[in-house]
Formats: C-alpha cells, sequence, structure tokens
C-alpha cells in the first residue's frame, strides 16, 4: 500500500511538473509557428504553404492584423501576409509569392513579390492596406477581386508628397499603416520622421506631424509643426493618435481634436527602467509596436529589450508582461515586432527572431 501511494505521488509530481512546463506560461502560448527560419528560393506552388498555425513556418513574423474573424501576418522573410481563424487551426498564404521584389501590381497579389512588408491592415470590406516597406510604397489588396495595386509611392526613397498623389508621393521605409476611422489611412514614414494620412477617396496624401528632424517632441505643442525621432508604430482610438518613437525610445500621443501631440512614456533615453512606476519616467529601447486593449492600456513592443510592456495610465504605471524581466514565468522574446489585441482572445505578438507568434492575455 506504502509503495502504491508512493507511487501515486510520483506520477503526480511529474504529471504536474510536465503541465507546469506545457502551460508554462499560464497565460501565454505559441500561437503560429514552427520555429524554423525561411529560406526560400523558389515561388510557391498555389495554396502553399498552408495549414494549422502551429505547424507553418513562418519565417521573421512582422506585423500582425485581427479583423472580427481573421488574423492576419506577415513574414519578411519570404515577404509574404498569411490569413487565418483566430483558433489558428488553418492559415495560408494570400499575398505574395515567396521571393523579394517590387512587381505584380494590377495582378492576382499572391503572385506578387514585396520587400519586407512590415504591417497590413484591413478595413471592414477586407480591403488590405500594406506597409512594403523596402520599396518605400503603400500597396492595396481588393477583397473582392484580389489584386494588388500600389495606393502611393513609386519604388524610389525621397520625400514629397503633400496634396499629391500615387506615383507622385515619395516614402522612405514607411513601416506602420492604420485605418483612422474617418475615410483615412494614417502612414508612419520612418525614416523621413514624418506621420501623414492618405484619403483613401481621392488618394491624396497630407502631412499631419514631423518637420523631418530626428528630434523629440515637445509636450503640448502642435502635431504638424512638431519634430519626430523614427515613428514606427501607430494605433488609434476616437480620440488619439497613439505613436511609438523607434529612435526617440517613447510614446506620444496626438489629440485628434486639438492637433496636439502629448507625452505618454519613456524619457527618450535607451535603457530597461521603470517597472512598476510611473510611464514618463520609464526608459525603453527602440519600440516597434504598440496596441490598445479594451480596457485603454498601451501594450508596448520594447524590441530591443526584447519584452511586452503595460502602460496603465488609470494607475500612471508601467509594467513588462511579456518577455523581458518576466522571461522565466511567460517566454523569453527575441527582437519582437508587430502586436495586435482581440477583445476576448488576447493579444499576439511577433516574436520574429524566434520565428513564431505568440498569445496573450
Amino acid at each position: 500500500m506504502h509503495k502504491t501511494i508512493v507511487f501515486l505521488a510520483i506520477q503526480l509530481t511529474v504529471a504536474t511538473t510536465c503541465s507546469a512546463q506545457n502551460t508554462s506560461p499560464s497565460k501565454h502560448r505559441i500561437f503560429a509557428g514552427t520555429g524554423e527560419q525561411v529560406l526560400n528560393t523558389a515561388v510557391y506552388p498555389p495554396g502553399t504553404p498552408a495549414g494549422p498555425a502551429v505547424q507553418l513556418a513562418i519565417g521573421n513574423p512582422f506585423g500582425i492584423e485581427f479583423s472580427e474573424n481573421s488574423v492576419w501576418i506577415t513574414s519578411v522573410d519570404d515577404h509574404c501576409i498569411y490569413r487565418g481563424k483566430p483558433d489558428g487551426k488553418t492559415f495560408k498564404r494570400i499575398v505574395g509569392n515567396g521571393l523579394i521584389g517590387y512587381t505584380g501590381d494590377g495582378g492576382r497579389a499572391e503572385e506578387a513579390t514585396f520587400n519586407w512588408p512590415h504591417e497590413v491592415r484591413a478595413d471592414a470590406a477586407g480591403n488590405l492596406y500594406i506597409a512594403d516597406t523596402r520599396n518605400h510604397v503603400i500597396r492595396r489588396v481588393d477583397a473582392s477581386t484580389g489584386l494588388v495595386t500600389t495606393l502611393a509611392g513609386n519604388g524610389r526613397p525621397g520625400l514629397a508628397g503633400d496634396g499629391k498623389r500615387g506615383a507622385e508621393i515619395q516614402f522612405r521605409q514607411p513601416h506602420s499603416v492604420v485605418l483612422d476611422g474617418e475615410g483615412g489611412l494614417l502612414i508612419a514614414d520612418t525614416v523621413n520622421h514624418r506621420i501623414c494620412k492618405i484619403d483613401i477617396a481621392t488618394g491624396v496624401l497630407q502631412t499631419i506631424s514631423g518637420t523631418g528632424e530626428k528630434k523629440l517632441p515637445i509636450d503640448g505643442k502642435p502635431s504638424l509643426n512638431s519634430p519626430l525621432a523614427g515613428p514606427r508604430s501607430l494605433a488609434v482610438d476616437k480620440d488619439f493618435i497613439w505613436i511609438a518613437l523607434r529612435e526617440g525610445n517613447s510614446i506620444w500621443r496626438i489629440n485628434r481634436k486639438t492637433n496636439t501631440i502629448h507625452h505618454v512614456a519613456g524619457t527618450g533615453e535607451k535603457g530597461y527602467t521603470g517597472d512598476g512606476g510611473p510611464p514618463k519616467e520609464a526608459t525603453f529601447k527602440g519600440p516597434k509596436g504598440l496596441v490598445l486593449d479594451d480596457r485603454g492600456r498601451i501594450l508596448v513592443v520594447d524590441t530591443e529589450n526584447h519584452a511586452v510592456r503595460r502602460i496603465d495610465l488609470s494607475l500612471n504605471r508601467v509594467d513588462t508582461v511579456l518577455g523581458g524581466s518576466k522571461s522565466e514565468e511567460t517566454f523569453p522574446l527575441k527582437r519582437p515586432h508587430g502586436i495586435a489585441y482581440k477583445k476576448g482572445l488576447g493579444y499576439l505578438v511577433a516574436d520574429s527572431e524566434h520565428h513564431r507568434v505568440l498569445l496573450g492575455n
């Protein structure tokens, strides 16, 4: 009897330990990717790659987007975009043929080539807007036809565009796009240190913030005349445009009614300090993603600190929630980038150089 009890105790201990390792993190799990880097040298056959998200090799995932029933993930190893359902059961390549380039406008999106597509956004009709970063353009995929076109930019890096449209516009590595809910597409024109807005109906571009100088803005000043130090990621709600400054190592927001810019978090210095304290006194290192959750808290992908941090303005507090100082109790991260949030599911973050996407809540 005694041996049986000991045996059962050992079984329980092993099962508990294995369970703790398998769920090791109680609130986080792998959503997509096998951890394999993708080194593609040929055009993908039609209908591939495809399969369950956790069995799909997604090399260097960067951008993530949710709609009501879909998830999109961009991959910069093979310059493609994958779409699936929030349950992760099936994912499929829908944009890009697997090779680097700038071809295919007017044709099927899955036959076109891209060059480091950093972010993707979907409108209510399912049309996609893509920051084709190293081609220096913004491209659009029509939901009804599946055809890809260039919405703005001409493939050459430069600085041009206020009052212009289409190929008259020039960007220099646009990294982030977001729909503003008012018929506009906001663009983080990162290396030009500006944020632009394209009127989707007319295609006309206007600058809404940034002077071209790589400097931190001054709190409370008009956004149009304020410098920006590497605007890298954007998010919007009804009141604000939220901005992660990569070179500025800080988070800011533009008041959409007053068109003034305001400091949210980060001193501007590189570092990894301040958890548990006021966001403005914390330090970040090259933040490259941000999103708001359903409680209005800001999730920041603090890329070079290999962490996701959460800013709660109601508590005047910043904390690490994934990676970084919480790596042992969650998951270690390696240069994460994009992040998206869906109420009832949680957030997805691109753990880029681990070649996977993680789900957290």
